[in-house]
């Protein structure tokens, strides 16, 4: 298996490198989902590559953002960029992007990231089927379902995250720092705002609900750490281990790296073996936020880290005593030395954090102390006895991880020479993986007159590797006795030894030349044929997302033409029975209007079958919500419509979706009307123009955890209230479930376009969407007959007041109104 280890800056790529990754993967300066780390430019990529490729190891460049339509011409360029440095793999999110790299630059591999959300085989089948390699899994996997997904889909390498932070929200479905903030985390702009507090509310009971043992960062998910479980995977045939991380300092990748690299070395000559304490300690102490395996095991116990949100360290004592000067007595429970970070937890005032400069132990200075000593400091903040006390910097293990990449390391050679009277210096150099490569002078070697070239001068001439990567171990020279070759010749002799070396090293790496004219003729090709003419403005189809019979019932009966009704039930925590969906579809037929059952944008590998029977319902089309429905409706030959959860960001990625036979696609509710200007033609593509967003999609019920007891079995607490959270500013987000106990977050604010309408029409929409998810029956018959009203007086051209619209679905709204990303777009 693969080791893959993160790096935002060249520093923490040479602790990578050197703490045994097989590969790493970098960012470059745009179009990467870590635009806060420092990243390349592509003359380090170019550099990295090389690096890498003379020690047998690979690098992997994350081209994992949504691409804006005005991008995608430099995008392409810069791929191109990457394949001629000889880059070994691009990770993509942008299915537009995916598709132009197969048809522009199939030569270079691509990793379909783990924003694409890809939890089940049949996406990893579409990916692959569309130019993928390899296909990064959604976090939530478990063994289980990661075995399933192995054997379905034997020849597509699979990569899973073992270590390192976790998101609440599916990857690729996250909408909240977007919508909330401005700062899109499929733009690679994420402000984390699942770490920070909120309040639990219940709509039954006004004050904030007590969680006892809880903190307020309800969010805020432990980390990843899967070190114990590394052998499962091999076993099942994982290709690649990844580390989270390009954002982290170097030590932490130095030491992450070096952890897991041991305990797969160890478990391949040892199957039976099992990670030591100590090791696990390392990993604990450079930073977590307390670790859990995740969905892994199936068992999520201490899968949210309430309390604190960002690194905890280790527990190492309480506090004793503190005096009125602040002399404080810390009893320990394990080691604490000069230059440690300390934190000390109160429960009332700010926590102190300061590093250790001095110190007593039994009333002497010292420079560390042991687990059972009583250690004397001043903390310059008042603490109480009792308070806990944790290590946030070990400095000790940072240092040496500091240590492990401050030189970059030179490759070992060892040299041959051979002089002879009258024929030309031949020089040999070789390494330890057996490469060797033979080199001659231009001119023979002739009798020297004064200054013979003897062992040393060769060594030495011979060893001036200078800015080459290598550094001579060893040279061994057979020679007929005093002889001479002038020293420009030696020079000359090494250097091409040196280049031939580097080009065998390399060999395997290096990709097919292409030719950029070519390239060039593809790519003008491609961009020109996204569309050719604009839609005509037109009245749209009104649709409306659902999640009960009653509730289409309601849309269907107020003048909606299309109803979608989400078959998970959200909010209802009861699936859609299909006999009653296919009454539903069959009235809905005789009122002119559709039933297009949704999808569930999460079907795990044990979820797909749960719809099998779908289409015996009778209905004519089926929306997908994530890749592995869209395959299988593709597959079924069936009407196909793609949710906004597939994030249709550009005109290519909706291009490629119609030229796969989709009928039809959400656009990404990120989009600002600039935007939705440049798309060519978009009579086949939908608008939400109404309703609240789903901003998380989480498969943790959080719920369950800070309401209930750990090892408690959940008696359903999202049936017994309507539950909300709420922000420092006042903001309240709805909370809901599903019938697979999955969890969604909903915007404080609802969307609202209708006074917009005019805009929306003259972009040429051929659906505009109301999502009412969370709706009651009156919502919903308020707001589409409102719509409905609306669209039919514009029809007939009348001048329409859409203020007073407004106004009037103002009084049924949950909440007050926004235009989201529709005038000011995302980062």
């Amino acid at each position: 298996m693969e080791l893959l280890a993160p790096a935002g800056s060249w520093t923490a790529f040479l602790a990578a490198i050197k703490n045994g990754a097989d590969a790493v993967y970098i960012g470059g300066k745009n179009f990467s989902a870590r635009q806060y780390a420092e990243n390349f430019d592509i003359k380090q990529i170019d550099r990295a590559v090389e690096y890498a490729h003379l020690r047998g190891k690979k690098v992997y460049v994350a081209v994992n953002t949504l691409v804006d339509n005005s991008e995608f011409s430099a995008v392409l360029d810069y791929i191109w960029e990457l394949y001629e440095c000889n880059t070994d793999g691009i990770i993509v999110q942008d299915l537009g992007l995916l598709d132009a790299v197969r048809r522009i630059i199939p030569m270079i591999r691509v990793h379909a990231s783990t924003q694409m959300t890809v939890h089940n085989a049949e996406g990893v089948q579409f990916l692959k089927e569309l130019g993928a390699t390899r296909v990064i899994l959604s976090r939530e996997m478990s063994l289980d379902e990661l075995r399933i997904i192995r054997h379905e889909a034997e020849d597509v390498e699979i990569e899973v995250f073992v270590h390192g932070a976790l998101c609440f929200s599916y990857s690729g479905q996250c909408l909240f720092s977007s919508i909330v903030g401005g700062r899109s985390g499929n733009r690679g702009r994420c402000a984390q705002p699942c770490r920070l507090a909120y309040d639990l509310h219940a709509s039954k009971r006004k004050p904030r609900l007590k969680t006892p043992g809880k903190g307020r960062y309800l969010l805020s998910p432990a980390d990843l750490c899967l070190v114990d479980y590394l052998l499962e995977m091999k076993k099942i045939g994982i290709a690649s281990l990844k580390i989270e991380g390009r954002v982290k300092r170097p030590e932490y990748v130095a030491v992450v790296t070096r952890v897991y690299r041991e305990v797969l070395d160890m478990i391949q000559s040892d199957p039976d073996y099992k990670v030591p304490e100590e090791l696990k300690k390392d990993l604990l102490k450079v930073f977590n936020r307390n670790f859990t395996s995740g969905h892994f095991t199936g068992n999520r116990t201490g899968f949210l880290s309430t309390k604190r949100p960002n690194n905890r360290g280790i527990y190492v004592g309480r506090v004793a005593d503190q005096d009125k000067d602040f002399n404080t007595s810390i009893r320990l429970s394990d080691t604490v030395n000069i230059g440690d970070g300390l934190e000390i937890w109160v429960n009332k005032g700010k926590t102190p954090a300061f590093i250790v400069k001095e110190m007593q132990v039994s009333g002497k200075p010292a420079v560390s102390a042991q687990s059972g000593d009583i250690v004397n400091m001043r903390v310059n903040s008042k603490v109480f006895p009792g308070d806990r006390v944790f290590k946030t910097h070990d400095d000790a293990l940072l240092s040496e991880a500091a240590r492990s990449y401050q030189e970059e390391s030179k490759i070992t050679v060892d040299a041959e020479v051979y002089l002879h009277w009258g024929e030309p210096l031949r020089l040999v150099l070789s390494d330890e993986q057996g490469n060797r490569t033979d080199a001659f002078s231009r001119s023979n070697a002739q009798v020297a007159d004064r200054h013979p070239l003897d062992r040393s001068v060769l060594t030495e001439k011979i060893g001036r590797l200078g800015n080459s990567p290598f550094r001579l171990r060893k040279c061994t020279v057979y020679s007929d006795g005093d002889l001479m070759i002038p020293f420009s010749e030696i020079n000359d002799t090494r250097r091409r030894a040196v280049e031939e070396l580097i080009q065998l090293k390399t060999e395997s790496y290096r990709r097919a030349p292409a030719d950029r004219e070519t390239y060039r003729s593809l790519k003008e090709k491609y961009l020109s044929s996204a569309g050719s003419e604009k839609s005509e403005a037109q009245i749209p189809a009104l649709s409306i997302a659902v999640s009960g019979i009653k509730e289409a019932c309601s849309a269907v009966e107020a003048g909606a033409d299309r109803v979608y009704i989400a078959l998970e039930g959200i909010g209802r925590q009861q699936k859609i029975g299909l006999n009653e969906l296919r009454e539903l579809i069959t009235w809905a037929v005789e009122r002119r209007s559709e039933i297009v059952p949704a999808l569930p944008r999460i079907q795990k590998p044990g979820n797909v079958k749960d719809w099998e029977n779908l289409l015996d319902t009778g209905c004519m089309t089926v929306m997908a919500g994530n890749l592995g429905a869209l395959k299988w409706c593709i597959d079924k030959k069936i009407n196909t419509v793609a949710d906004y959860s597939l994030n249709i960001f550009n005109s290519y990625s909706f291009r490629c979706l119609l030229e796969l036979g989709v009928q039809g696609s959400c656009l990404s509710p990120e989009l600002n009307f600039s935007q939705l200007h440049e798309f060519e033609d978009i009579k086949k593509a939908e608008i939400i123009v109404h309703g609240e967003i789903i901003l998380m999609v989480s498969e943790y019920c959080m719920l369950s955890d800070v309401l209930g007891r750990a090892g408690e079995k959940c008696p359903g607490y999202c049936k017994q209230d309507d539950y909300y959270i709420q922000d420092e500013k006042g903001y309240k987000f709805p909370l809901a479930t599903d019938a697979y106990c999955r969890f969604y977050i909903f915007n404080s604010r609802t969307l609202c376009l209708i006074d917009d309408l005019d805009q929306i029409l003259s972009l040429g929409p051929g659906s505009i969407r109301i999502e009412s998810r969370r709706s009651s029956c009156q919502q919903i018959e308020s707001t589409v007959t409102m719509y409905r009203k609306a669209l039919d007086e514009l029809a007939k051209g009348k001048k329409v007041d859409l203020g007073w619209y407004k106004q009037q679905l103002a009084c049924v709204s949950s909440s007050p109104f926004t235009k989201c990303h529709y005038y000011r777009g995302v980062l």
